[in-house]
C-alpha cells in the first residue's frame, strides 16, 4: 500500500508588500523537518507506498495566524526525515497547519488558510480540480495525502508528523479453479465502463486524518464512514482499464487455492505495473438479460477476463491432445478470448480502500459470456435419458427331467 509522509525546515521570506505588523515571527535557529507515516501495509511494498516504502518526496503546503506560510514546496528524503529542497523552512513562533499530496495530477492543487474569525471557523482545505486517473495501468500512481493542523515548534531539531492516507481505491485481481474438468489460461484483464475524473477535497476539519494507522492491519482498520477522511465529487468519465501479462496457469485446486494476477513483484517499483489505482465511485454493474444480453452495448461497469479453457480428458491435463473449450490453439499456437463477467450487485469504492476480485471457475454454471454476442462461453453437456421396454420375446416351455 501508499505511504504517508513528513516534512523540513522552511525557509521565511518577508515580501516587500507586507506591513511589519504583517511578517511573521521566524525563529532562524529551528528548521522544518517532517516524518511521515502510512496507512495500511498490505503485504509488500509492491502494494504502493506504505511504512517499508516511502516515497523519496512530497508536496506540502503550510499555513500560521490563517496566512499562507508557504504553497506547493518539495520535501525531499534525508534519513529519517524529510526536508525543504533548496533553502531551508523555518519554524514561527505561531503554530501551523501542514498539508501534503503526492500524485495529484496536472492540476495544480488550491489550498486556502483557514478563517479563525467565522463563526463557525473555517478550516484550511487543500483541492484537486479534475483530478484524471491515468488511462494506461503501468503509469497510475498512488496519489496520497496528509493533514496535520496546529503544530508547534517541538524543538530540538525534531521532525513534525504526518500521516498521509491514500485517496484512490486500489484494485487487485487473482483466479481459482474449482473444476478438476477445466484447465484454464488467463493472459489479460479488463474493468469496464467507470468513471476516471473528479474533484478532491481534504476533510481538514475531522481529526481522523491526523492519526498515526501505520497498524491499520490489525483490528485498527480503517472502517470510517466515506467522506470523514477526504471527499470525492462531480465523478464523470466512462473509460475502461486493461493490462496484459505473460500466461497464467490457473489448473484445478481441491481447495480453492487462488492464483495471483496482478499482485507479482517486478522489483523495478513501489507499486505493480497491473495494480490498479481508481477513481472512488458508485458502481452499477451491467446485468446480461434479454433486452441487454451483450455487454459491450452497455454503459454499465463489468469485468473481462481473456481466457483459453481447455477440457481435461484424463486424470491430468495435457495441452497436445486435450481439446480447446474457449478460445484458439490450432497449429501450437494458443490464443485466449474475451469473457464478460458480472460484478456483484451495485456498490461503491472508496479511498483508501483495498479490493480484491477472484474469478472463480466453478464445477456448475456456463463460464461467462461472450461480451459482443452475450452467447455463453461454456455449455453443459446434460443429458436426457430414455430407457427402452423389455419386449416380450415370448414363452418357451423348458423341460426339466
Amino acid at each position: 500500500m501508499k505511504k504517508h509522509l513528513v516534512l523540513g525546515a522552511l525557509a521565511v521570506l518577508a515580501l516587500a508588500a507586507c506591513s511589519k505588523t504583517e511578517t511573521l515571527e521566524v525563529n532562524k535557529g529551528n528548521e522544518i523537518s517532517l516524518s511521515a507515516v502510512t496507512g495500511k501495509n498490505l503485504t509488500k511494498a509492491a502494494d504502493g507506498y506504505c511504512n517499508s516504502s516511502l516515497p523519496d518526496n512530497f508536496f506540502v503546503w503550510a499555513a500560521t495566524q490563517n496566512k499562507l506560510y508557504f504553497g506547493e514546496q518539495k520535501y525531499f528524503k534525508e534519513g529519517s526525515t524529510y526536508k525543504a529542497d533548496g533553502a531551508a523552512r523555518y519554524w514561527p513562533a505561531s503554530a501551523v497547519d501542514f498539508f501534503a499530496a503526492l500524485n495529484y495530477g496536472t492540476s495544480t492543487p488550491s489550498f486556502e488558510p483557514g478563517d479563525a474569525t467565522a463563526s463557525p471557523a473555517v478550516p484550511s482545505s487543500l483541492s484537486v480540480s479534475g483530478y484524471t486517473v491515468e488511462t494506461t495501468v503501468a503509469n497510475q500512481k498512488d496519489f496520497i495525502y496528509a493533514v496535520n493542523k496546529g503544530v508547534s515548534n517541538p524543538g530540538g531539531g525534531a521532525a513534525a508528523s504526518l500521516n498521509f492516507r491514500h485517496a484512490l481505491s486500489q484494485i487487485e485481481f487473482q483466479a481459482k479453479n474449482l473444476n478438476e474438468n477445466i484447465y484454464v489460461y488467463i493472459d489479460g484483464l479488463k474493468v469496464a465502463n467507470v468513471k476516471n475524473q473528479g474533484d478532491f477535497s481534504i476533510n481538514a476539519s475531522t481529526s481522523e486524518n491526523y492519526v498515526n494507522h501505520t497498524h491499520d492491519n490489525t483490528a485498527e482498520s480503517d472502517t470510517r464512514a466515506v467522506g470523514t477522511r477526504c471527499s470525492w465529487t462531480n465523478q464523470t468519465g466512462k473509460v475502461s482499464y486493461e493490462v496484459s501479462f505473460s500466461q497464467t496457469a490457473v489448473a484445478y485446486s481441491a481447495t480453492g487455492d487462488p492464483v495471483s494476477l496482478t499482485t507479482s513483484d517486478t522489483g523495478t517499483k513501489e507499486y505493480n505495473d497491473n495494480t490498479m489505482y481508481l477513481l472512488p465511485q458508485s458502481i452499477t454493474p451491467w446485468v446480461k438479460s434479454v433486452t441487454e444480453p451483450k455487454a459491450t452495448a452497455s454503459n454499465n461497469t463489468y469485468f473481462v477476463v481473456k481466457a483459453l479453457i481447455y477440457n481435461v480428458a484424463g486424470a491430468t491435463f495435457n495441452p497436445s491432445t486435450d481439446v480447446v473449450l474457449w478460445g484458439d490453439n490450432t497449429s501450437g499456437s494458443w490464443k485466449t478470448k474475451e469473457i464478460a463477467v458480472q460484478l456483484p450487485s451495485s456498490f461503491s469504492w472508496e479511498d483508501g480502500k483495498r479490493y480484491v476480485y477472484t474469478f472463480n471457475f466453478t464445477n456448475y454454471g456456463v463460464g461467462g459470456s461472450d461480451p459482443d454476442t452475450g452467447g455463453d462461453v461454456l455449455t453443459p453437456i446434460t443429458l436426457e435419458v430414455k430407457v427402452d421396454d423389455f419386449v416380450d420375446a415370448g414363452n418357451t416351455d423348458v423341460e426339466v427331467k
